[in-house]
């Protein structure tokens, strides 16, 4: 994940779906090599952005202009659906971006 934009109140909510898609795919490229799947970078992309926003939907939260609150939502609906797909194989790596990705929300104002 990059360092611009990461001062407290200094990232906006389109910044931080932009991040929080880049270390989604960033942790399905992670969950691949564990599980010794090999999907093309293009394809492991497309799939992230159709399974962040169809979180998004869910939540009824617009992935344009989303609040601190619905990035919480959305994220978390995001987080338990990984979970349930791949149980606790992707544990580990789910923790670990789960955690970075709050960590992006929380610079938000509120």
């Amino acid at each position: 994940m990059g360092a611009e934009n990461t001062k407290a109140g200094s990232v906006t909510g389109k910044i931080a779906v932009k991040r929080l898609i880049n270390c989604f795919e960033t942790a399905n490229e992670e969950i691949n090599k564990a599980l010794d799947q090999n999907v093309p970078k293009k394809e492991l992309n497309a799939r992230v952005k159709l399974f962040v926003g169809d979180a998004f939907r869910k939540c009824n939260v617009d992935i344009n202009n989303p609040t601190k609150d619905g990035l919480k939502q959305s994220m978390e609906m995001c987080r338990l659906n990984t979970e349930k797909m791949l149980g606790p194989k992707a544990d580990k790596i789910i923790k670990k971006h789960y955690k970075e990705m709050s960590e992006i929300i929380e610079k938000l104002p509120d």
